[in-house]
């Protein structure tokens, strides 16, 4: 029996690791449990808490391994890929993810076939030829997806304990909801927009827009999640987290609603109206996230975020008038920032009194525009260095920071900052946030979750 291996590497990086769920790893596996059966032997290689080093002593011998690579996570993958070619020399290895088609070259010297674009279909024709002892060392996809073809994504694959957990929904100002045993989900791929800073623009170009789930399915994953695994809550992580076209987000709202669920989960600032929003809060919606990144609009239109500053604040409004929490995500160190942005983004916070503030450090990641045309956005040079660079890694917010860019001195908006300035504005906001009690950072520190 073809023995076939999905591995989920430590994510070290993370402060919590299983702070999410490997979506990728359980719907291919489902896809390939529901096209070959028993005839496969399929085994999700979970190493999330484990370190480095010992990850060899948790990965069972397999026919092939699969590997979704992450940019992140790539030094690591890189690492097991070479352990396991001297422990099990005959096993072969398929890798798919934002890393191979950002760094296309580089993941075909290590890999033994790279799938390209969305996998859903070509993974299965690889395992095909894999058995028919035919596979190839490129696989591209046929069109675009429909992702409503496929099975609801079974978790079986990992024990129960890592799928149910509590302080899913943990909020800052109602007690309680902590308790709840939840989990996270995502019901809709992609999105419309071409935010200059966002690195999943390689997919836009396999599949543009934005795919959701029919309502139907919906409601049965979640009917699923809370009949196997006693679910409460649950966290969706989708990029946007109702349809953009009101009739459908209506529909999509009262098919959660329908499975009496509490949730959390994220939104456009300009993608929310007084009756979405209180449908959304009728539907179970207890706390929305919205990328509002600056404060600062001429920051906001070079990268193309196409919101303005006061559809933000109107936002924030709506939802906090509709008991929804509005957590605001900012991002310090963005192109075209005015050097009085503490004072302006202070002076943001104070006025529009969000829930809770998301702050993170400009970073310019492969797959971006801003990665693939510095130039255009003043940037000077850019780190390859993308595990001390690129995310939060264990820790806090006090730790030293370091940022994966430079800009020029001289850019097309004025005078480029230097790492120093764009360092301290951020610890200077995150002081005061912090001491307002707003930094999600410090809500879920304790709780043995985080969100970055």
């Amino acid at each position: 029996m073809l023995k076939i291996g999905f591995i989920f590497p430590s994510s070290d990086y993370l402060f919590d690791p299983f702070r999410g769920d490997p979506f990728t790893h359980f719907h291919i596996l489902t896809i390939l449990e529901d096209a070959f059966g028993s005839a496969i032997d399929l085994k999700l290689i979970d190493l999330r808490g484990i370190k480095r080093y010992f990850a060899k002593y948790h990965i069972p011998e397999c026919n092939v391994f699969l590997h979704s690579v992450y940019t992140l996570d790539f030094a690591e993958q890189r690492g097991i890929i070479e352990i396991l070619r001297q422990q099990y020399p005959d096993a072969l290895h398929i890798a798919g993810g934002p890393h191979a088609n950002f760094f296309p070259d580089e993941c075909m010297m290590i890999f033994d076939s790279v799938i390209f674009g969305e996998g859903d279909d070509t993974i299965v024709e690889a395992v095909r030829d894999l058995k028919a002892g035919k596979l190839k060392r490129i696989y591209r996809p046929n069109g675009i997806v429909d992702i409503n073809v496929y099975s609801c994504d079974r978790r079986h694959f990992l024990p129960k304990s890592a799928t149910a957990r509590k302080n899913v929904l943990t909020l800052r100002n109602k007690s309680g909801l902590e308790n709840l045993w939840g989990t996270t989900a995502m019901f809709s791929r992609g999105c419309p927009y071409r935010c200059s800073f966002c690195a999943i623009e390689y997919a836009r170009r396999e599949a543009p827009g934005i795919r959701f789930r029919k309502p139907e399915y919906v409601e049965a994953e979640i009917e699923y999640l809370k009949k196997d695994y006693g679910i409460q809550g649950l966290s969706l992580t989708d990029e946007i987290v109702f349809p953009l076209n009101p009739k459908a987000a209506m529909r999509h709202l009262e098919a959660i609603g329908r499975t009496n669920i509490l949730w959390r989960g994220q939104c456009r600032v300009d993608g929310v109206t007084p009756e979405i929003a209180s449908l959304a809060r009728q539907s179970g919606c207890v706390a929305l996230g919205m990328g509002v990144e600056s404060v600062a609009q001429r920051c906001l239109d070079i990268i193309n975020k196409q919101v303005s500053v006061q559809k933000a604040r109107e936002t924030i409004a709506m939802l906090k008038a509709n008991d929804i929490e509005a957590r605001m995500y900012l991002i310090i160190g963005l192109p075209g920032e005015p050097d009085d942005i503490v004072e302006q983004t202070w002076s943001f916070i104070r006025e529009t009194q969000p829930d809770l503030v998301y702050l993170g450090l400009f970073t310019v990641r492969p797959g971006t525009e801003m990665f693939n045309n510095p130039e255009k956005f003043g940037i000077a040079s850019v780190s390859y260095d993308w595990e001390n660079t690129m995310h939060r890694r264990r820790g806090n917010q006090e730790n030293k920071k370091q940022l994966s860019f430079k800009y020029a001195p001289v850019t097309p908006w004025g005078r480029g900052m230097s790492e120093e300035e764009i360092i301290r504005n951020h610890n200077e906001i995150y002081r005061r946030v912090k001491e307002a009690g707003l930094s999600s950072f410090e809500l879920y520190k304790d709780s043995n979750i985080t969100d970055d």
